[in-house]
């Protein structure tokens, strides 16, 4: 983000202290990155609540990372899940990533297999191909969701369609065996070959 200019900085912390949203976000940004201003996390911390506590999705999510890392602020995993969860609820992807993973882990939450799959689908749902990959696991599995391999391979695919490389192995094995998708061992090849030419070692083996 290096369209910042010093004078930037004064003008967003004005508006900010006069109350923008936006500005508080991009002076938080700003502060907690160390664009044209020195890093103060402290400082980011403040300004991120500030614009959460005003609606702000991106804001909800920083300020969640520095409760999470106790970054410029005490140390608060319950809280940074609550934040997570907020901006989760109101469509922001990679909150809804960082919330299922808290409550996967049990980090700050107690352990909800459930609800942590519940937020990886709505996630892959929203684009993120992380997400997309540990759905998929979790279908396959059977963790926190009944064991599908068809909605596995499906999540697989469009996980490796979209550059996943380990997706793309797992695809290609689902075409090789047929679980969840009919045997189709030409079009698993062909994704092994993608996986094994993006340097996956397993793939590298099934191809060859």
């Amino acid at each position: 983000n290096n369209h910042y200019k010093k004078e930037d900085a004064k003008y967003y912390k004005y508006a900010a202290d006069a109350g923008h949203t936006e500005s508080m976000f991009e002076y938080a940004l700003m502060l907690d990155k160390g664009e044209v201003i020195d890093v103060n996390k402290k400082e980011a911390a403040k300004y991120y609540k500030t614009a959460a506590d005003s609606g702000h999705l991106q804001s909800m999510f920083n300020y969640a990372i520095l409760l999470y890392k106790g970054e410029g602020i005490e140390m608060n995993k319950k809280e940074a899940a609550k934040y997570f969860k907020t901006a989760a609820d109101s469509g922001h992807t990679n909150s809804m990533l960082e919330y299922a993973i808290m409550l996967d882990e049990g980090e700050g939450l107690s352990v909800d297999k459930k609800e942590a799959a519940k937020y990886y689908k709505k996630a892959a749902n929203s684009g993120n191909i992380n997400s997309m990959n540990i759905y998929a696991q979790k279908c396959d599995k059977g963790e926190g969701v009944k064991i599908d391999q068809k909605e596995a391979a499906k999540y697989f695919k469009k996980a490796a369609d979209l550059g996943h490389v380990q997706s793309m192995y797992e695809y290609a094995s689902k075409l090789n065996k047929g679980e969840g998708v009919d045997i189709n061992k030409r079009e698993a090849s062909k994704y092994y070959k993608k996986a094994a030419d993006l340097g996956h070692i397993e793939s590298m083996f099934e191809y060859a």
